[in-house]
């Protein structure tokens, strides 16, 4: 295997790499996952970010599909242990039975048999779930394939991640954008902040979106994580 050290750095590159090393390990398919915590500053990541096993197409059935998946890959994640397509399959809890036979039936069409599923973790709490598939039971792997597997997942989801966190790490808040995160770190209202820069209430709430979309985050917490982390702010 190669040492992870060469792995290309960006995620389209690393993408590509597990792809084509999961291939000579015999993988049929890859499907990647992540779960970003509430918290986390999310750069705008889908929570799909790649899969040639299926297409997941914007229906009904579809986002109820894909929210069986994610709430599969959740408790993964939770649990940290990976675990197989059919280990998942012959737990009643888990999956409503028709959601199940749905799954099994888009997987099967695709060839897949089985699938290896490793949660990873990385910088920021951006979790997720890398999932190799193959036309036969994953039991019948070799230790050491599976072990290549496992170890492919959490390097490469760490350099994904990385390359994300950089793009934190290179953003570049203005001065008035800096002063309304500081006072938003500081607990403060946007009324609160309005008064204290002498500004309308409006305009703190321009600046607010301007500064969630430049750190690719959500929420107020998430924003300021992102900008202490990185160092744009000090409380």
């Amino acid at each position: 295997m190669r040492n992870s050290r060469t792995i290309p750095g960006t995620p389209v590159g690393v993408t590509r790499h597990v792809l084509q090393l999961s291939r000579s390990l015999g993988a049929i398919s890859f499907t990647y996952h992540v779960a970003p915590a509430v918290s986390s500053p999310q750069i705008n990541v889908p929570r799909l970010l790649f899969s040639n096993a299926w297409t997941l197409r914007n229906s009904t059935l579809s986002v109820s599909l894909r929210q069986q998946i994610e709430k599969i890959h959740d408790r993964i994640i939770a649990e940290g242990v990976p675990t197989t397509y059919g280990a998942i399959m012959r737990e009643e809890q888990l999956l409503d039975s028709d959601f199940a036979a749905q799954i099994s039936k888009k997987v099967s069409a695709s060839g897949i048999r089985d699938e290896l599923i490793v949660p990873v973790y990385g910088p920021y709490k951006i979790e997720g779930c890398m999932c190799f598939g193959f036309d036969k039971s994953v039991r019948k792997l070799k230790n050491e394939t599976r072990e290549a597997l496992e170890t492919l997942a959490t390097s490469s989801h760490v350099k994904i991640v990385s390359a994300f966190r950089d793009k934190i790490n290179n953003v570049k808040l203005s001065k008035r954008e800096t002063q309304v995160l500081r006072w938003l770190a500081l607990g403060k209202s946007q009324g609160d902040i309005a008064t204290i820069l002498d500004i309308k209430s409006t305009t703190v709430d321009s600046y607010t979106r301007r500064i969630y979309a430049k750190l690719g985050v959500n929420t107020k917490i998430a924003a300021v994580l992102a900008g202490i982390s990185t160092g744009k702010i000090s409380i």
